[in-house]
């Protein structure tokens, strides 16, 4: 099979890829302007790999950037995102991530053999309906979108990944839509409640660490379990237009006792102070997709356990070398 993974040297786009290429019959090529400054040791090793082929360039320019028309397979992952640098550029990343999506679409058009494209949207298009006790929760993949009033520069993440859904949706293509809910991991990068906590437990200046929204909770959803997840439904035939969202199928976690397991782990004597909730950013204080769709596609246990494990394990050695 040939692959395109756009985003392909972030954090879910290099662990597809690295997936994906362990196949040697595979041949995947990674698309990724290195805005986020990914080219480090584990994206230069996997690189190496004789079936993956790298490609630096704008997303607006793809059609001319690559000319192969042989692709089965589009992963369509790069955006800008992240809660700071959406805050920061609202603008920026609501232009952006619907010109890039539109450009990929248009490509995608012209591949003679492609069985599927797949979009990686977000949880954040939930985020208001829930807040006003609209859907249930868990929540399901069919919920009326909402968006704030307000505009608050949070929302132009949500809204570009919504534009894109309805720009797939009028595609005429055969698509997946995957919506993400907390997918942590090694190389996750370091704006993530995870990685900040282990940072925290490590600093040798405070015999304490004051955790954010402790109230606030989620499923945390291993990388390894998502990425497994994403190839079975998008490999699926009975999948096209079709949207999945992508998480744990557990019960939720919440963040002071996140802080907890990570202390447990780090085998930190540090004491653990619980701020005021602030919540400055708009984070819901509460985010659980329903997986009664999602599951049926892998048969076995989610394990946070083990994967928080490792995943604390790489930030300790990263932070301490």
């Amino acid at each position: 099979m040939n692959y395109l993974i756009t985003g392909g040297a972030g954090f879910i786009g290099f662990n597809l890829a690295s997936v994906l290429s362990d196949d040697t019959r595979n041949k995947i090529v990674i698309f990724d302007n290195l805005s986020k400054q990914s080219l480090d040791d584990d994206f230069k090793k996997i690189l190496k790999r004789k079936n993956i082929k790298f490609i630096k360039g704008d997303l607006k320019n793809i059609s001319k950037t690559i000319k192969s028309k042989n692709f089965d397979y589009i992963y369509h992952l790069a955006a800008i995102l992240g809660v700071q640098k959406v805050i920061q550029k609202p603008y920026s990343t609501l232009i952006e991530n619907i010109i890039s999506t539109k450009e990929v679409i248009e490509y995608a058009k012209k591949q003679k053999s492609l069985k599927k494209i797949c979009f990686t949207s977000t949880s954040e298009v939930y985020a208001k309906t829930l807040e006003l006790g609209l859907t249930k929760y868990p929540t399901p993949e069919k919920v009326d979108f909402l968006i704030k009033g307000d505009f608050n520069e949070r929302s132009s993440y949500a809204l570009s990944k919504i534009v894109g859904e309805y720009l797939f949706n009028y595609s005429g293509l055969k698509f997946v839509i995957f919506r993400p809910h907390n997918i942590f991991g090694a190389r996750m990068g370091f704006a993530h409640v995870i990685p900040q906590l282990v940072k925290k437990f490590l600093d040798k200046k405070k015999n304490f660490i004051s955790v954010d929204n402790p109230n606030h909770k989620r499923t945390f959803c291993y990388i390894d379990y998502a990425i497994e997840l994403i190839i079975k439904i998008s490999h699926n035939k009975n999948t096209s237009r079709q949207i999945y969202n992508i998480g744990a199928p557990r019960k939720v976690i919440a963040i002071s006792e996140l802080a907890k397991q990570i202390k447990n782990i780090l085998k930190s004597n540090k004491k653990i102070t619980f701020t005021k909730v602030i919540n400055k950013d708009h984070s819901p204080k509460k985010r659980k997709p329903d997986m009664n769709k999602s599951k049926f596609f892998l048969n076995r246990t989610h394990n946070l356990k083990q994967g928080l494990f490792s995943t604390v394990k790489w930030y300790e050695n990263y932070y301490l070398n």
